[in-house]
Formats: structure tokens, C-alpha cells, sequence
């Protein structure tokens, strides 16, 4: 339906463009005029297919990440659900001694009432237990037999009566890590039906990008049959739909990270031994300078965000190629990723409280997946890729997934290496 409705919007532009044509001056434009503008439009609309191509590279990535990811999830659930079976066995097991137990004490419960009622009833036929002793001695072994039986009754109903309550606590302690182990359950199954929104999110965007690198293509074919005017209007409304697209695959990189902050609580993390006492962060390259800041841009190769067509969610530093890249904060790594468009190699560590930190462009990540790093790591090496136009780290901050000017949490001044 969107490729019709596109395709009619082009159409009409056509048919007006040469209505327009048809009825204009018949002084024709400066030659060399016409070319500069035809030439300006085929640079951007080649800007635009380069960036489209790349952003559909990048969805393409965080798909396979998706589908690892879903995997592992699966991976959980499964042995969660392991879990849960060997607990249900071991509390059907734990039901059943209990229905034995309990049967044992009514028996139990039964003969001592009736041996209880029997004396009652016949008191003489304990008498004549004793009576028929043959002697002192056979008198006072009958008295003490007698006096066994009924300790050992007594302390068998209370021996079965413990075993009964240690069973039960037992049980209890069974169904509470039963009742955890489902809850776990329940929110892998979340997780996972959350990953797969996301999975149809980026195939949508995926096909999406597929149709304007169509109609880039196109357009760049018909450059020249068209009029300036015409052409600069089809490509600008090109931009604006690409653009919006390549805005939501670069936040598909923070869908994910949220998704693996739900399934990997990172809590609060101890200070390392060195972390800075005054400052949450460090620069990630003490000797950098800043080449660009945070907030609205005027670069049209940054995404929009917000309000703002263009807005740079981070602070640019530059250092010479290869430089190391340290971790701001400790923390722990939650994802390596890499493409040719937007962060480039990029890697993410979740923090205490609900804050992520990115370091992109890299021309190398030194650390993978689900392992801890301490504030000064090395955690990448200084590069060029991505949405780059030379060497420099992209810093970005985001707190419960919102971006923040990393420079309220730095050292104040220029880069240094200063900790405090």
C-alpha cells in the first residue's frame, strides 16, 4: 500500500512538473545551471542511497543479534522449565510420603486409642498381666514391658508427627522455588515475545528501506529526463522517508539493549579499586579534543530525534587513529555490535542505576558480551566506522534509555586524565 501510495505521489509530481514545463517561458535555462543542480541532486540522492544501503546493513545485523538473542532466551526457558518438572516431581513425591505419614499417625492415633479404651473398659486385664507374675522379678520386668509399650508408642507418634512437619516445610520450601521458577518463566516469555515485536519491527524497516533504495535507484535514473525542480522535491520527500527509517533502525540498537538489561539485571555495582571518588565518569580519551557536542545539529547525516530533524545524542572526541578507548564507569559489556552505517563497531556497557554508555566507530572491540569491566579498561581501539567521516569515538550517555549530555558526568574541562 505504501509503494502505491509513493509511486501515485511520484506520478503526480511528474504530471505536474510537465504541465508546469509545458506552460513555462519559452527561454530556456542556463546550461551550465542546469547541470550544477542536476549534479547537487545526484549527490544527495547518492548520499541517500549510500546511507539507506548502510542503515539496511545495520537492520540486517541486529536481526541475527535478535535471533541470538532469542535463542538464548529460548536456551533459559527451556532449563527453566527443566526446573520447573523436577520440582513438581519432587513435590508430588514429597505429597505422597506426607499421605503415608499422616495415614501412620491415624493408626497410630487408633491403637493407642484403643488400648487406652481397653484399659479404661477392663482395667482388671492389666491387673492380671501383673498377677501372673511368677515372681518380684517377673513382676517388675511385666510392669516395665508394660511401661516400654507405651513410651515407644508415645514416641513413635511424636517421631512420625516431626517427620510429618519436616515434610511439609519441605514441601513449602518445593513450592515457593516452583512459584519463583515460574515467575522467571513468565518474564522469558516476555523477553522473547518482546524480541519478536522487535524482530517484525526491523524486517518491516528492512523492506521498507528495500522500496526507497528502489525508488532512489529510480530517480537517479531519471535525473536527467526531469525537471530541477521536480527532481529536487522527489528527492527531498526521499530524504525525509529515509530518514525517519534510518532514525528507527539506529534506535533498534537501543530496543536491545533494553531488552538485555530485562533479562540481565546488572544491580548495583561495587566501585572498583582506582574508580574516581568525585566523578561518576572518566573521559574515555584523556588527550582528546572535542569535535562535536551534544544536542540539535545541523549535519544532515545525524538522526532525528525528537523535535529536531537532526540531533547529535553524544560528544565526538578525536585522538590519533588506533588510540585506546577506556570505560567511562564500571560496568558490564551488554553488546558488541557492528555496520557500516550509524555507530559503525560499537560496543555498550549497562551501568548502576539504569544508565548505558556507547563507544562508537571503533575500529576494534577488546571486549565481548556479559563481561564486567572496570572503570579505565581499554575497551576498543579508535577508528573510523560507520557514519564517520574520519577518525573519532562517538561517547554516548543514555539513562533508562533517554540520551544526556555525557559532559554532567565527566571531569569538568577539556579530556584529561584526571579521576579526582
Amino acid at each position: 500500500m505504501k509503494m502505491l501510495v509513493t509511486a501515485v505521489g511520484v506520478a503526480l509530481l511528474v504530471l505536474c512538473a510537465a504541465a508546469s514545463d509545458a506552460s513555462a517561458d519559452a527561454s530556456a535555462p542556463d546550461p551550465q545551471q542546469q547541470q550544477a543542480l542536476i549534479d547537487q541532486i545526484r549527490a544527495q540522492l547518492g548520499s541517500n542511497l549510500a546511507d539507506a544501503l548502510a542503515a539496511q546493513q545495520q537492520l540486517k545485523q541486529s536481526l541475527v543479534d535478535n535471533a541470538a538473542q532469542q535463542q538464548a532466551l529460548q536456551g533459559q526457558i527451556a532449563d527453566v522449565e527443566a526446573k520447573i518438572a523436577d520440582l513438581d516431581v519432587q513435590i508430588a513425591d514429597a505429597q505422597r510420603l506426607e499421605a503415608l505419614l499422616a495415614q501412620r499417625i491415624a493408626a497410630e492415633r487408633a491403637q493407642l486409642s484403643q488400648l487406652a479404651r481397653a484399659i479404661y473398659q477392663q482395667p482388671g486385664s492389666v491387673l492380671v498381666v501383673i498377677a501372673e507374675a511368677q515372681s518380684l522379678s517377673d513382676l517388675l520386668t511385666r510392669v516395665a514391658d508394660l511401661n516400654v509399650a507405651g513410651t515407644r508408642a508415645s514416641e513413635l507418634k511424636a517421631s512420625l508427627a516431626r517427620n510429618l512437619t519436616e515434610l511439609e516445610v519441605q514441601r513449602q520450601k518445593e513450592q515457593a522455588a516452583r512459584d519463583e521458577q515460574v515467575k522467571q518463566r513468565d518474564q522469558l516469555d516476555a523477553e522473547l515475545a518482546q524480541l519478536k515485536v522487535l524482530q517484525a519491527q526491523q524486517e518491516s524497516s528492512v523492506a521498507q528501506l528495500q522500496v526507497k533504495i528502489a525508488e532512489t535507484q529510480g530517480e537517479l535514473y531519471l535525473l536527467s529526463r526531469q525537471s530541477t525542480q521536480l527532481a529536487q522535491q522527489i528527492t527531498d520527500m526521499l530524504q525525509q522517508q529515509e530518514d525517519a527509517i534510518i532514525s528507527a533502525a539506529m534506535q533498534a540498537v537501543w530496543t536491545q539493549v533494553q531488552l538485555w538489561s530485562q533479562s540481565n539485571n546488572v544491580g548495583q555495582i561495587q566501585a572498583s579499586a582506582g574508580h574516581s571518588t568525585k566523578y561518576r565518569f572518566i573521559w574515555p580519551e584523556p588527550q582528546a579534543q572535542i569535535s562535536q557536542s551534544f544536542g540539535p545539529s545541523t549535519f544532515w547525516f545525524e538522526p532525528a530525534y525528537g523535535q529536531y530533524p537532526h540531533f547529535h545524542t553524544g560528544i565526538d572526541m578525536v585522538e590519533p587513529f588506533g588510540s585506546p578507548i577506556y570505560a567511562a564507569d564500571d560496568g558490564v559489556v551488554a553488546l558488541v555490535g557492528s555496520s557500516s552505517s550509524g555507530y559503525g563497531n560499537y560496543v555498550v556497557i549497562a551501568h548502576s542505576g539504569g544508565l548505558d554508555t556507547l563507544y562508537g566507530h571503533l575500529s576494534t572491540a577488546l571486549v565481548k558480551v556479559g563481561q564486567s569491566v572496570t572503570q579505565g579498561q581499554p575497551v576498543g581501539l579508535e577508528g573510523s566506522t560507520g557514519n564517520s567521516t574520519g577518525a573519532h569515538l562517538h561517547f554516548e550517555l543514555r539513562i533508562n534509555q533517554r540520551p544526556v549530555d555525557p559532559m554532567l558526568y565527566l571531569p569538568p574541562g577539556p579530556p584529561s586524565a584526571f579521576k579526582g
